[in-house]
This record gives structure tokens, sequence and C-alpha cells, in this order.
């Protein structure tokens, strides 16, 4: 499976979340993330992702161990992921470190989830806020099959994005990482 998403920074908040509860209701949850790299940053280097992230929600917690492949669409930033969930993270944790990953980085996301269908696929649309990042961002996915199904994919959440009064200059391809890392470098 492919992700296919699109991430845009919202200027105004209000309107988007507004609009989305028009299609659904939220959940507010608290993502946790932990990323992991090879000692000499092999991942990176090569454009994948190693992720356990424990989502709190109002309700439960769980967890899930995510591994993403090299961007197969870079105008987007869509990568395969393979995700599994876990029932004890601190174990995976301990197997990721006794494997010799080391933590990258790790942060907290502050969501909001809606889950609706639109132009005949599911949709997850997520409102962000990182603590250590100024703003708020909306990220919009949905999953194609393979790369043949990406661009339609992708055009379904680029209609929902522009339905939510986003625009291609509200687009961003900035990871959250590259930006919390820059945010605690200075």
């Amino acid at each position: 499976m492919i992700e296919a998403e699109l991430k845009a920074r919202v200027h105004h908040p209000e309107g988007v979340l507004q609009a989305l509860e028009s299609r659904a209701a939220g959940r507010a949850e608290v993502y946790q993330d932990t990323y992991y790299d090879t000692p000499d940053r092999r991942l990176a280097a090569q454009d994948r992702e190693l992720r356990v992230r424990t989502v709190h929600g109002p309700d439960d917690t769980r967890s899930v161990l995510t591994y993403k492949t090299a961007r197969v669409d870079e105008a987007s930033g869509s990568k395969p992921e393979h995700e599994t969930h876990i029932s004890n993270p601190e174990a995976v944790h301990t197997m990721l470190r006794d494997l010799g990953y080391l933590q990258a980085i790790a942060f907290e996301k502050r969501c909001r989830n809606f889950t609706f269908t639109a132009h005949g696929r599911p949709m997850l649309a997520t409102l962000v806020r990182v603590p250590e990042i100024e703003g708020t961002f909306l990220e919009i996915e949905t999953q194609a099959q393979d790369e043949d199904e990406l661009p339609a994919s992708l055009d379904a959440v680029r209609t929902v994005m522009t339905e939510l009064g986003l625009t291609d200059t509200d687009f961003t391809t900035e990871q959250y990482t590259d930006a919390v890392r820059q945010y605690r470098a200075r």
C-alpha cells in the first residue's frame, strides 16, 4: 500500500475545523512519535523511516510500528507504508535499540482526526499542531494499491483540500522531523 497524502499549512484553522466537522465527527488524539535510524543514518539517507507511534485518545491508547520506504512521488512525498499494531511498545523500543537502531528523534503531535468518504475513497483528515513548530497543518490521506493508482488517489485528496479552502500555495512537503530538528538546533 502507498499512503497517498498531502499536507498543507492552515492559515484559518477555525474555518477548516468547521468544514471538517460538517463531514464527520472529529476525535482528539496525541501522538508520541519516536523515529529510529542506524548509527550511520542509512535509513534517512535512503529516504526510509522506522517509527514507533503511541496514540493517546479519549477512550484508549494504542501503538503502531511503521516502516516507510523511499518516496514514489516527489511532489507529494507519498511513500509505501508497512504498519502493524503492537501491544507492548516498550518491548519494541528495547528490541530496536538492541538490534542497533538509535533514536533519531522523538516528538509529540496534537491531532484532531476525521474519517470520512469522499470521491469514492476512504479519507483520513488530520489537523495537526506540533508544539515545537509554529502553525497548524492539515494532512489528508487515502490509500493507493500501487503506483499506477497513486495519481488518482492524490487527485481525490487534492480535491478535498480544495473543497476545504486550501490552495496550491498552502501545500508543503516539509517533514515534521526536519522542522523539529531545526527548532531544537536554535
